[in-house]
């Protein structure tokens, strides 16, 4: 069945559904807790996410204002806060090193000066680091594991050097080749994208140019997912004043734009992106806020039902989910854990004041088809402030998803759940060949009722969190099964259990289901290196045996490369999806060296020796 006629059938079944059964009068009303919480310091705030920093067990909070640093206005100050396991938090920004008073000083913006904040264990030592962006040098805090943190962005090459005045606004940490370290997009309003892959080594290299992703499309935030199911995670950008971007992953270090081919081009002047399975169809949906004027007109929401290939068809208007005024955050989250995925959307501008905060909750449930109904109202999460920054969190560790909003220039909303007798089970990933938190896995609960799917990613609007896939289970009490499909493909499957728990799934521990998708590749026979004897440069390549003399490694097949000394000592180690590798010589003791490839799927190997030094 194609996209459009299961939409129609949707539609058919949602026009019965509403004879049958009235709006939703069973809403669950949310308490605002700002106050309570210790949160109401926080006003103008901008980009928000949550990671477990101090590895106490409970999720912690960073908040970005959108204003410039100004020592004597506190509503400038960014925070740190401290999850106490109460329900309340402490702002330890100061004794852990995580304020910005730091930044040279910048014009004001439009748009604000502080923008995104993302958490990712970019160095895999096992705790989460902190970027943030903003008009100017980004900041890349290090985790340095005793609760404070040092920024490292100078010397990880993230700001080339330079003092930029670049609009900076979302950040992305995606694995796009594959190596189990965490790459890094970042994206502007004013200035172009920049795209850093990761060497492991704590460095950054600046990939931009060379994958033709460097582009000025004044892009708010971007989202990854395997688009095409070819084991391989793509790139979608939210861009303003201009059509979005699809871009699809090559394998061998270059993307393509697709947006045509799939039908994601949207040119709404797009803001935030939600990503997940809101139609249960088992394919990710996409849900765009886009701006809501354009010559007095109404831009509207688009919302992408998911197909395995494209073009992607627009169902938001039929859907009821389209016009939801200039429109910021966004996110897909089971807010009555009944099994389906409601939908919570932010909006307010300048010249749009007054403007309530929406909150759908899906019927897919109750009457078996998709159909939205607004119930923010009725739940009192109608708030209308000009919110930007939306968090889905739970900050009592009670399956409970609560809410947080920030707000262009008024107080937070700290939104907490009241509870519901439903019940709920949360997966947490970790990462062992595949990156730490599990960034790019889609995580499938299997219950009598049926299968449950998530797309895990952690990317909100200027924000991405480090924090457990929440699943709503309803009246069950037990589930049968987990399945987690890593990022580039493996499959392992964990047996069921009791609900209401949260389970932490490490990569390896569970039955395997399927490896990497092996594909038709002539293994080479030989490894060259040149030049050689190497006075600097020295490049290795593996020989390709095929007719067409190239040997394409791409997202099955892994390559691991070492360089060891005459004494066995290993000088330089990493791993990726390309069988070229270049070095630079120049700084290693002259004498003979050993360079060692391992492709993990099949297990060959290849080594050869080499000169470096002039002889």
């Amino acid at each position: 069945m194609t996209s459009i006629h299961r939409f129609l059938a949707v539609s058919a079944l949602c026009l019965m559904g509403l004879a049958l059964f009235p709006d939703d009068s069973r809403a669950q009303v949310y308490v605002n807790r700002t106050y309570e919480a210790g949160l109401d310091a926080m006003w103008q705030g901008h980009g928000v996410a949550a990671a477990d920093y101090d590895g106490d067990g409970d999720l912690d909070l960073y908040i970005a204002s959108q204003l410039k640093f100004d020592r004597f206005n506190p509503r400038s100050w960014n925070r740190l806060y401290r999850n106490d396991g109460d329900g309340t938090f402490t702002d330890v920004t100061q004794e852990a090193g995580a304020q910005v008073d730091f930044l040279p000083d910048m014009p004001v913006k439009i748009f604000g000066n502080k923008h995104s904040v993302s958490w990712a264990d970019y160095d895999r030592d096992g705790d989460p680091d902190l970027l943030l962006t903003q008009v100017g040098p980004e900041v890349l805090f290090r985790n340095n594991g005793d609760g404070t943190f040092t920024d490292i962005a100078d010397a990880a090459g993230l700001n080339g050097g330079e003092l930029d005045e670049f609009e900076t606004s979302g950040a992305t940490w995606f694995d796009f080749d594959l190596d189990g370290w965490l790459d890094l997009y970042i994206s502007s309003w004013k200035g172009p994208n920049r795209f850093y892959r990761n060497r492991g080594d704590g460095t950054f290299e600046d990939i931009g140019a060379a994958t033709g992703m460097d582009d000025e499309a004044q892009t708010w935030m971007s989202i990854s997912w395997d688009v095409n199911d070819d084991d391989l995670p793509d790139l979608y950008l939210a861009n303003d004043f201009g059509a979005n971007t699809l871009y699809l992953n090559q394998g061998n270090g270059q993307f393509v734009d697709a947006s045509a081919e799939w039908g994601l081009a949207d040119e709404g002047e797009s803001m935030g992106l939600a990503l997940d399975d809101a139609s249960g169809d088992g394919f990710p949906d996409l849900y765009v806020t886009n701006n809501a004027v354009r010559e007095g007109d109404a831009m509207l929401n688009t919302f992408f039902l998911g197909a395995a290939q494209g073009p992607l068809q627009d169902s938001a208007g039929p859907l009821g989910i389209a016009n939801t005024n200039w429109a910021w955050g966004t996110e897909f989250f089971d807010g009555d854990l009944d099994g389906d995925l409601d939908l919570f959307v932010v909006n307010g501008a300048l010249i749009e004041r007054n403007t309530p905060n929406r909150y759908f909750r899906n019927m897919l449930r109750e009457e078996g088809a998709l159909r939205w109904t607004d119930i923010a109202s009725a739940s009192q999460v109608d708030g209308r402030a000009e919110s930007h920054g939306l968090l889905v969190f739970d900050v009592e560790d009670d399956g409970d998803p609560d809410l947080l909003i920030t707000n262009w220039d008024e107080p937070l909303y700290f939104l907490v759940h009241p509870g519901s007798s439903n019940r709920w089970l949360k997966v947490a990933l970790e990462g062992t060949t595949s990156n730490k938190e599990g960034f790019g896995s889609v995580i499938t609960v299997i219950t009598q009722e049926g299968r449950q799917q998530r797309w895990y990613n952690g990317v909100d609007f200027l924000g991405q969190s480090i924090q457990p896939a929440l699943f709503g289970l309803g009246t069950e009490t037990t589930y049968e099964a987990i399945e987690v499909e890593w990022p580039g493909g493996m499959t392992e499957r964990w047996p069921g259990g009791e609900a209401s728990q949260t389970v932490r799934l490490v990569q390896g521990s569970g039955t395997l289901v399927s490896t990497f998708v092996e594909r038709p590749v002539a293994l080479p026979d030989e490894m060259s290196v040149y030049p050689n004897p190497a006075a600097g440069s020295v490049t290795f390549r593996l020989d390709a045996a095929d007719d067409q003399g190239i040997y394409t490694a791409g997202p099955s097949r892994r390559v691991e490369w070492s360089v060891h000394d005459m004494l066995g000592r290993r000088v330089w180690h990493g791993t990726g999806s390309s069988t070229r590798l270049s070095l630079d010589s120049g700084n290693w003791i002259p004498g003979v060296y050993t360079v060692l490839a391992i492709d993990r799927v099949s297990g060959k190997r290849w080594s050869r020796p080499f000169v470096v030094g002039r002889w």
